[in-house]
């Protein structure tokens, strides 16, 4: 399982949420966008429960391996969710126009 470092706390989850979740924070990043994300975790104390995480452009986040006897938290539909936002925002490509278009310039337009 991983710990996910983010502010003053952390989380521990699954091997492959965590992944996502940092390459999501990535992607995130490099499109200069931000995203929230509702994730099953560990809190300090061991306790099971949901976290949301805001990411974006300016998040700080560490991974890091936990060392634990707990069974592995595990959520395909989650994961497989992240990787599609992920594709999204890779498709994602920048549109230029012309700043006139839709303009009339022709005088008989007005």
């Amino acid at each position: 399982m991983k710990r996910i470092h983010y502010a003053d706390e952390y989380l521990v989850t699954g091997d492959e949420i965590a992944a996502a979740v940092v390459e999501y924070a990535r992607a995130l990043a490099m499109q200069n966008e931000s995203d929230m994300v509702d994730l099953p975790g560990m809190d300090r104390g061991g306790v099971h429960q949901r976290f949301q995480i805001l990411l974006g452009p300016a998040s700080q986040m560490l991974v890091s391996e936990e060392q634990t006897d707990e069974v592995e938290i595990d959520d395909d539909h989650l994961v497989d969710d992240i990787e599609a936002r992920i594709d999204r925002l890779r498709r994602v490509e920048p549109q230029t126009s012309d700043p006139t278009d839709g303009i009339p310039l022709d005088a008989d337009e007005f």
